[in-house]
Parts: C-alpha cells; sequence; structure tokens
C-alpha cells in the first residue's frame, strides 16, 4: 500500500508539525488529524494485528466502529486510533504483536491457521496435568484486547488518568442518537413543534456531508442540545445510557429517534482485511479534508453512490482507477502486508490486477439500537432493517429510525459472493466460513453456541461488519438442521451498543470531584 501527502485540504496546511512516536518510531503529523491519519501519510500502514492469527490491520472505516485500527496510545490499550487527535509528544504503539506490528514473530500463526479451530484449546494441552496451569497462562497471554499499565502508570492528563465520570440525568422530550442529516432534520422537526430535543453524536472524525454545518446551526438556532463526542451504549427500557468524555449520562425522554446511520459492508473474499481496503467515506476524507492519497492505483468496489465521489476525488488527485466492479464479481484480495493486487471477473472472465488500494462503496444500516430495544427486524435485499411505518415509527412504541439507519434512501441489493472455505466471516475473531460449517456438522446447530464455540460476532465491532456474512454461511450450514427465522437477527442483541471499557463506567461524585480541584 502506498499512501503521500498531496497539496493540503480544508486548511490542513495551516496545521502545525507535531512529532509523536509510534512504536518507538519518531513520526511527524499535522495537530489535530486523526492518529491514524498521519500514520498512514508517514508510510505506516499496519497499524494493529488480529489477536487470534496476527493478521496486519490498518485503516478502514474512520468512525471507531471497526475497531482495526486499535493501538495502545498513551498507556491505554484499546484505543481507536482513528478517533484520537494527534499531538506533540503523543505515545502509541500497535497491539497483539512482538516485537512490533511491522516485525511480528507471531505472523506466522496465520499460515496454520487451518489447523488451529477456535475450540482446539478445550481439546488440547490437557495432559500432563501439572503443566495445566502453564498451558493457560501462554493461551492468555495470546488473547486479550491489550494490556493495562502497571500500578496505574499513564500519561498524565490522558483519558486514563482519570477516575470516574460525573453521573448526570437528562428528561429530553425527544432524544436523537446521532448527528448526521436525518438525525439534524428529526431534531429541527422535533423543535419546531415545541418539544425539547436533545441530539447525542460520537462526533467521528469523517463528515463528508457539506450540508451538516448548516444544520447545526439551524438545530442550535431552534433551540435543540448537541451533546458532541457523547456515545449512546444501551437501552433499557426505553431509558437511553451514554458515555462522554467526563459524564455518565441517563436519558429519561419521551421519545427516542434513532439516526445512526450506515456502515460499510467489507465483501466475504479472501484477503478484504488487509491494509488498503478502506471504505469509500473514509478515501473521500483522506483526499480532500486531510490531503492525503492513500494508494496509486485503486479497485472500486460496490454499488455508485459513495463511489462517484470517490472516483473524483482520487482522480483529481492523480491516482489511477483500475476498475470498478460490483461486490458479486470481486474474487479475491492479494497480499500479505497489504493489498497489492486483486482478482475479479470482468465480461465473464477473470483476470488479476496489479492495485494497492480497494475501495468499499456498500453500506448496511446500522441496526444495533432498534434491535437492543427490542425493534421488530427484517432482512431486505440482504440487509437487517428495523420494519418501520412510514412516518419511521418502529414497533416499540417510543423509537423511531430515520434516514440509512432504516435504510432509506433504499439501498440497492447487496449481491455478494458467498463465503466459502478460508474466507474470513468475522474480521475481529478470525473465525472462517468452514469453521462456522464444521461447527454447526457437529451439532452446535443453534446460532448461540456457533457463537459462543467460535467468537463470531464477538469481537469489538460487535457483529457490525460480520453479521450478514455470519447469518449467510449459518443459513447454508444449518439447512434442513435447525433453520434460521427469516426475519431475525441470528443471535440476541445486547447491550453496549458499542465497546467500553469497566473504567467508562465507572461513577464519581461531583461535590467531591470539586473540592479536590479546589472549585
Amino acid at each position: 500500500m502506498t499512501a503521500r501527502r498531496i497539496a493540503d485540504a480544508d486548511g490542513a496546511a495551516s496545521r502545525e508539525t507535531v512529532r509523536f512516536s509510534f512504536d518507538g518510531r519518531t513520526v511527524e503529523g499535522r495537530a489535530g488529524e486523526p492518529l491514524a491519519v498521519s500514520l498512514l501519510a508517514a508510510g505506516v500502514s499496519i497499524l494493529s494485528r488480529s489477536f487470534r492469527f496476527h493478521r496486519p490491520r490498518g485503516l478502514m472505516c474512520s468512525t471507531g466502529q471497526c475497531g482495526w485500527c486499535e493501538c495502545e496510545v498513551d498507556g491505554r490499550p484499546g484505543v481507536r486510533s482513528c478517533q484520537v487527535p494527534v499531538r506533540d509528544g503523543l505515545v502509541a504503539r500497535g497491539e497483539h504483536a512482538f516485537p512490533s506490528v511491522g516485525r511480528d514473530l507471531f505472523g506466522w500463526l496465520d499460515l496454520g491457521s487451518r489447523w488451529i479451530a477456535p475450540t482446539f484449546y478445550h481439546h488440547r494441552f490437557l495432559r500432563p496435568r501439572r503443566l495445566r496451569r502453564a498451558y493457560l497462562d501462554v493461551l492468555r497471554a495470546f488473547g486479550g484486547r491489550g494490556r493495562l499499565p502497571m500500578g496505574g502508570v499513564v500519561a498524565r492528563g490522558t483519558a486514563s488518568a482519570r477516575v470516574g465520570r460525573v453521573e448526570r440525568s437528562a428528561e429530553p422530550d425527544v432524544l436523537v442518537v446521532g448527528g448526521g442529516r436525518a438525525g439534524l432534520r428529526a431534531a429541527i422537526e422535533a423543535a419546531e413543534r415545541g418539544a425539547r430535543v436533545t441530539i447525542v453524536d460520537a462526533a467521528p472524525m469523517v463528515r463528508p456531508d457539506g450540508e451538516i454545518p448548516a444544520l447545526r446551526d439551524a438545530a442550535v438556532a431552534a433551540g435543540v442540545e448537541l451533546l458532541d463526542g457523547t456515545t449512546a451504549v444501551g437501552w433499557y427500557n426505553g431509558v437511553v445510557t451514554a458515555v462522554s468524555g467526563d459524564t455518565l449520562w441517563t436519558f429519561r425522554p419521551r421519545a427516542v429517534v434513532a439516526a445512526t446511520g450506515s456502515y460499510e459492508v467489507v465483501p466475504p473474499v479472501r484477503g478484504a482485511d488487509r491494509p488498503g481496503v478502506m471504505g469509500a467515506r473514509t478515501v473521500v476524507a483522506l483526499v480532500e479534508r486531510y490531503g492525503i492519497i492513500p494508494g496509486e492505483r485503486a479497485l472500486l468496489v460496490g454499488e455508485e453512490g459513495d463511489l462517484a465521489g470517490v472516483r473524483a476525488a482520487l482522480e483529481s488527485a492523480g491516482s489511477n482507477i483500475v476498475a470498478a466492479v460490483p461486490t458479486a464479481d470481486l474474487r479475491r484480495v492479494h497480499g500479505r502486508r497489504g493489498v497489492r493486487a486483486a482478482s475479479f471477473v470482468v465480461d465473464g472472465r477473470e483476470r488479476r490486477e496489479s492495485v494497492d488500494l480497494v475501495v468499499v462503496g456498500d453500506r448496511t444500516t446500522n441496526p444495533d439500537l432498534p434491535s437492543v430495544a427490542g425493534a421488530t427486524m427484517a432482512w431486505r435485499d440482504g440487509i437487517l432493517h428495523p420494519v418501520t411505518g412510514e412516518s419511521g415509527r418502529s414497533s416499540v412504541p417510543t423509537l423511531s429510525v430515520v434516514g440509512s439507519a432504516a435504510g432509506r434512501p433504499h439501498q440497492p441489493p447487496h449481491q455478494h459472493p458467498r463465503p466459502h472455505g478460508r474466507t474470513l466471516v468475522c474480521f475481529c475473531e478470525d473465525v472462517h466460513a468452514d469453521e462456522i460449517r464444521h461447527e454447526v456438522a457437529a451439532g452446535y446447530a443453534d446460532p448461540e453456541l456457533v457463537k459462543r464455540r467460535t467468537g463470531a460476532l464477538t469481537g469489538p465491532c460487535q457483529g457490525k461488519y460480520c453479521l450478514t456474512a455470519v447469518t449467510c454461511e449459518l443459513r447454508a450450514a444449518g439447512a434442513g438442521v435447525v433453520p434460521l427465522p427469516a426475519d431475525a437477527p441470528p443471535t440476541t442483541s445486547r447491550p453496549p451498543l458499542t465497546p467500553v471499557r469497566l473504567g467508562d463506567l465507572v461513577a464519581s461524585d461531583l461535590a467531591a470531584r470539586e473540592e479536590s480541584s479546589g472549585g
């Protein structure tokens, strides 16, 4: 994968140059831009390794949803580096690798992945009995999502140094989860009817829509309260919990509007998790906002829509568009440390082309909030949607769903190739299609059992990027055994809506905090 800075866009040239370190190497970036973006511009494409088979991973979604860019930042593990503004003196390290993510001695595990089933340790390392404890210690060392610092040593002033969050409660008439176009419009409409409206928005780094600033101004003028950097993490009988930098929120609204948007559909083909496979909106933001070309030879995969903007951005920056193909025609992405080539079908014949960037254009709804709220869900055109009426009202009386979270505007059918063989269906846990089939054939046909035995749908993305592929494989493998409901997710959805640490849920007394700070 080849990335480079070009003429700066969006005022990036005026940003201060800062120096930070990654895996002991000094790197330069632009103050305020995401850590993952600065690393990409500096030629660092591998940001982390998958913890099971140590497969290289890089920047993909740029919204903090996929977890592929997790790093240790200032002593805090499991941080989405696409969501961390770079600053002078920041210290970052790649995770799940030794001695570094660029040269990981355990990368050979991927070569032997065929012989390491998800449950292999249930049947191995049992004898001699006296060594079982040692075996478990070794296995634990390979697992987990990073390492916490010993003795509480973290960088002063970082999120890890905080002790607890202040608890706050609010009772707006309408709570809107998501601050995109649909969420802002719904909030303005409700406020103009006299409702007290609050918007909580995780505030992802990528906001490609130029209409949003004007909508935010209109929302403020209408009296809407905007809580940026606030992430909704749970729904409990109409009560919504959320976490911000220093606050634990409990909202008891009369009505909730889910405007949580959509996210990328990663093609279920071999190699689709390599650094150099990126979402379309990420690529547009890299070029237009940060002045970075993520690749010189690009393959566009999916339907039009977001891909039209990608083509314009890349061509204006001087990149070569090798081809644009439907997702169903992509066969494989080649390369061990990053994208080097891709195989796809053109006019009925398969061909292989040298590329260093594969851009994913297909998107799927974000069904997390409606699903945990207990709303009726249905599969349509290969996408899981909440069932809503014309007004957006779901089967839960107090919950409405708007925008792309509800499947509007209508997405084109996703005619994806079916996963097969050693194709990954769960990227977080490195679960392959044939492992799903093996578990079903062994008698573990219930989807919840397959989930527990393989780890599929349980990683940091919590099924966001593997739900469709895992469901497809479960249906194929379990045909005639335990058929899945046609209009439901295969397993039960539960909070939290996004991964949180136990420390994120620690509350502290506001008065005690103000007293200790001399306030």
